[in-house]
């Protein structure tokens, strides 16, 4: 029954926990399920918290910065207000009709150059014009490709204002303005006029440079483009300039905010717009966004490095969660396929004080109350056994009397009476060795005496077909055996020799200590032998007392084997050796020492 309840407990884990569904467990198993919902959920939770807090501080840097930005670059389009009222009070210097007339010629020249030098990136040239004619030119060179138009135009323009800014126009050496004052000559009674020309592109430059990162791009109102700080050098960065002119035009005509953003192939761009000056100039400063916003920069770093550690503290987290689940489901789980399968020895051991631990303990009780269960049907399994093998020992075969019976008539009717005294002793004893309730162990010296008994009362019921010999050393006639062990096997030799072969059966009863530490003894005969196929049905048959011959009881190889195996151990019984044709060979594997058996029962 144990053994059925074992095998069907594991069939059933067996079919149960197929590949497929040690698959699917894998991603439908409670870690599984804990790990994902833990980790998105502080996944989300922080994404949700560093969302919120980016947008705020996002929000109030960026504030922080276009006001910034807008800052220096007022102080570009001030620095560029400051620099033209530079210009303007020069010239009024210039233009005074008393220092013009106190200066020599030389003089005044020298004054000018000396003006020139301090101003040599922006101003190309100053010179004066009298009656529309060149009187004096610094650098010398200027009055040799001036044109008399220009200087005719300069005249007039500046004659009827008095202070005359000229629109951007190319003088051959770039984007030029011109700015000129006139005053009166006292003492010639002519009207001069005093002028200079401002470079615009180098004028740009220098303004660049106070803010080194962006690009200076100046147009007029109307959108025509006046000049640049960039120098493009390669045909990629002539080909941006053509693309950031052309959006900066639609800029300048479509009037727009201070503060725009243009996109590009090279990237996205801030516009700073500004044109509060009198000379109705439009100033662009362009800057890339990520140098616009430096601080945000480091701050999409930092965040896209948080981001990850956010990651990495969710796996962390949600892993940890996981196994405190986990672990304890799967011990629990392997320990249960173990008891299914028949192990009830499977324990859970878990240092925890919680659900778990609870059903741990639960399981643990349940398995130690299964195994007590177990054990006490396995021991009423062997007192159940252990009391039928008694009864078939206890049971004398009525055949047995009554051929035995049969044999001492036969000597009363052949005058062989004085044979019947001896055959009734060997009977007797016979009789009362089996039915003897005082013990079912005893030594080999006493199941000797037995055997001596027995063989008898087989010569008289079937006369000298069998020889018998024990050769058993007198350390050995102590071990203990259970009683009628060697009877049965002597008995079973008897039988399967009678009227097979033509030559006397002989039958040897050996003793010897074993190489496991135990006692071998050894009943062999030189009967016919047994077929091999039917060799290994000598221990697994419940009984052999219903053939042809009618032994003593109903005590076969196999209950031998098994009285065996339940007094001592299953590392003791019997082994079979056949050769056929040259007899059987039986040998018993007993402990040494006398005494009380293992199970005693």
């Amino acid at each position: 029954m144990l053994k059925w309840l074992r095998r069907a407990a594991y069939s059933a884990d067996r079919n149960g926990g197929s590949k497929v569904g040690r698959i699917k467990t894998m991603f439908t198993g409670i870690g599984t399920k804990v790990f994902l919902i833990s980790f998105l959920s502080v996944l989300c939770a922080l994404f949700i918290i560093g969302f919120i807090a980016y947008r705020n501080i996002y929000v109030m840097i960026k504030e922080n910065q276009v006001k910034t930005l807008q800052a220096s670059y007022i102080q570009v389009e001030e620095y560029l207000k400051a620099y033209m009222k530079n210009i303007q009070t020069q010239l009024l210097f210039l233009a005074n009709a008393e220092i013009y007339n106190k200066l020599s010629e030389e003089d005044y020249t020298r004054t000018l150059e000396n003006m020139m030098t301090i101003n040599s990136e922006e101003i190309h040239f100053f010179y004066v014009i009298e009656n529309g004619k060149l009187l004096a030119s610094v650098p010398y060179g200027f009055k040799y490709f001036v044109s008399p138009e220009w200087l005719a135009e300069v005249s007039e323009e500046t004659e009827l204002s008095g202070f005359w800014w000229s629109k951007p126009h190319d003088s051959g050496q770039g984007q030029t303005v011109t700015v000129a004052k006139s005053f009166q000559n006292p003492v010639s009674g002519q009207t001069l006029v005093v002028a200079l020309d401002i470079n615009v592109a180098n004028l740009v430059r220098s303004m660049a440079s106070k803010e080194k990162e962006s690009s200076i791009f100046l147009y007029t109102r109307d959108g025509d483009f006046i000049a640049t700080s960039r120098e493009p050098k390669l045909y990629d960065e002539f080909q941006y300039l053509d693309r950031m002119k052309e959006q900066l035009r639609h800029l300048t005509i479509s009037g727009g905010s201070e503060f725009e953003t243009v996109s590009a192939p090279e990237g996205t761009w801030k516009v700073l717009k500004r044109e509060n000056n009198r000379w109705e100039w439009v100033v662009f400063a362009v800057i890339n966004e990520s140098e616009a916003y430096p601080l945000l920069t480091i701050i999409n770093r930092q965040i896209t490095l948080i981001m990850v550690v956010w990651v990495i503290i969710s796996l962390i987290i949600s892993y940890r969660l996981a196994s405190y689940i986990k672990n304890p489901i799967h011990r629990i789980t392997r320990q249960m396929k173990l008891g299914a399968m028949g192990n009830l020895d499977a324990r859970i051991e878990l240092r925890r004080n919680d659900e778990f631990a609870s059903i741990a303990n639960n399981f643990n009780k349940m398995m130690s109350n299964i195994k007590e269960l177990f054990e006490n049907l396995k021991q009423a399994e062997k007192r159940k056994r252990y009391q039928e093998l008694k009864t078939l020992q206890s049971q004398i075969h009525p055949h047995f009397l009554y051929n035995t019976l049969s044999s001492f008539y036969l000597l009363c009717e052949t005058d062989r009476i004085k044979e019947l005294g001896p055959m009734i002793h060997s009977l007797m004893g016979l009789l009362h060795y089996s039915i003897d309730k005082v013990g079912d162990i005893v030594s080999l010296e006493e199941e000797l005496r037995q055997v001596g008994h027995y063989v008898d009362l087989m010569k008289l019921r079937f006369g000298d077909v069998f020889d018998i010999d024990i050769v058993v050393p007198e350390h050995s006639l102590f071990v203990p055996l259970p009683k009628l062990t060697l009877i049965t096997l002597i008995e079973n030799s008897i039988f399967y020799g009678l009227g097979l072969t033509e030559q006397r059966n002989h039958i040897i009863i050996a003793a010897d200590m074993a190489n496991s530490g135990g006692i071998t003894i050894e009943v062999s005969d030189t009967g016919p032998g047994i077929d091999p196929a039917k060799l290994q049905d000598l221990l697994t048959q419940r009984s052999e007392g219903g053939g042809t011959f009618q032994g003593l009881n109903n005590l076969g190889i196999r209950n031998i084997h098994e009285r065996i195996q339940l007094y001592f151990g299953e590392s003791y019984g019997l082994h079979l050796e056949n050769e056929p044709g040259q007899g059987l060979l039986v040998q018993i594997r007993l402990p040494v020492a006398l005494g009380k058996p293992r199970d005693s029962l």
